[in-house]
């Protein structure tokens, strides 16, 4: 029964990651990227304490040695860090490149949680769950590589987008997914330490969000959008903070509270499924390309998801 709570908490966290995507997708288009995440974070920090409030308990901090205490504040202090910065990159290519392509190319954040969770927390690696995730993964490449050109009615050859933009595009999404697998397993070693994901998720988050402040008063552009001639954009801050909330906030916490039930390394493979959730929601909502492709990734979707259930 446990592994099933496992199960449908990790369904959820995809969903409302693949959703979030598409938010971040359509209000980036209408803000820039930088603001954008400080408004998110800050949002987000406030949500998650009202979690931690009601779910959570402050009272494990003053209980820990100090070595524990110590461990607990850098592991929460590189989480809080490399999901920030990881946010930024993600921001960053979402500019360069569609959303259905930059989204799967962070799921590459499975090849570093796999070998951080063996050496760091003895997880087992069952070839299963190691050939399914690859044939998840393998999916994600697919759906994330470059469209062949186009020809126009004059006949004459255009890309869909240039090469610079794509490659840049790529290389921070592929960033990206190193520090989100990063943050994972340092999060994971906090909530181990803590047994309390809703107050670890505040503390690592509001970690970031001090950092995004700092780090904004050397640059105007954290700060530049948040002006009087910009208020009839303020809606999509709105929208990329609630989006922030569901996702980085009480998304990731139902993925920790997965993990603690069915291990991180079954849960972060199961995760790599969201791609597919955020690829039908481009093509139905953001009304992105449909590529054929899709059809044959779907088809390793589902044989690497059969591959870790049942073998």
């Amino acid at each position: 029964m446990s592994d099933l709570i496992g199960y449908i908490l990790t369904l959820d966290a995809l969903f409302t990651w693949g959703i979030a995507s598409l938010v971040y997708k359509f209000s980036l288009g209408k803000i820039e990227s930088k603001p954008g995440l400080l408004f998110r974070l800050i949002f987000v920090s406030c949500s998650t304490f009202i979690l931690a409030l009601f779910f959570g308990t402050f009272s494990f901090i003053p209980l820990l040695s100090s070595q524990n205490l110590t461990s607990y504040i850098i592991a929460c202090l590189i989480s809080g860090l490399s999901v920030t910065i990881g946010d930024l990159l993600y921001f960053a290519s979402l500019k360069k490149i569609d959303a259905s392509r930059a989204f799967p190319l962070t799921q590459l954040s499975l090849i570093f949680v796999y070998p951080f969770a063996f050496i760091f927390f003895g997880e087992e690696l069952k070839l299963s769950i190691v050939l399914g995730g690859l044939l998840i993964l393998l999916s994600a490449f697919i759906l994330s590589t470059k469209d062949k050109e186009n020809v126009n009615e004059n006949g004459s050859e255009k890309k869909i987008q240039s090469s610079e933009k794509m490659v840049i595009g790529v290389l921070l999404a592929i960033g990206s997914a190193f520090l989100w697998g990063l943050s994972i397993v340092a999060f994971n070693q906090a909530r181990i330490i803590s047994n309390d994901v809703f107050v670890t998720n505040f503390i690592r988050v509001f970690f970031g969000t001090i950092f995004f402040i700092i780090l904004g008063i050397f640059q105007i552009e954290f700060y530049s959008s948040f002006t009087k001639a910009n208020r009839k954009k303020f809606k999509y801050f709105i929208f990329v903070g609630i989006a922030g909330a569901l996702s980085l906030g009480l998304a990731d916490t139902l993925f920790y509270k997965a993990a603690e039930i069915n291990g991180l390394v079954l849960t972060s493979t199961f995760t790599a499924n969201t791609p597919m959730v955020q690829q039908i929601l481009s093509i139905l909502i953001l009304k992105e390309k449909f590529r054929k492709r899709f059809i044959f990734a779907v088809g390793l979707i589902i044989i690497g998801n059969y591959i870790i259930l049942f073998l």
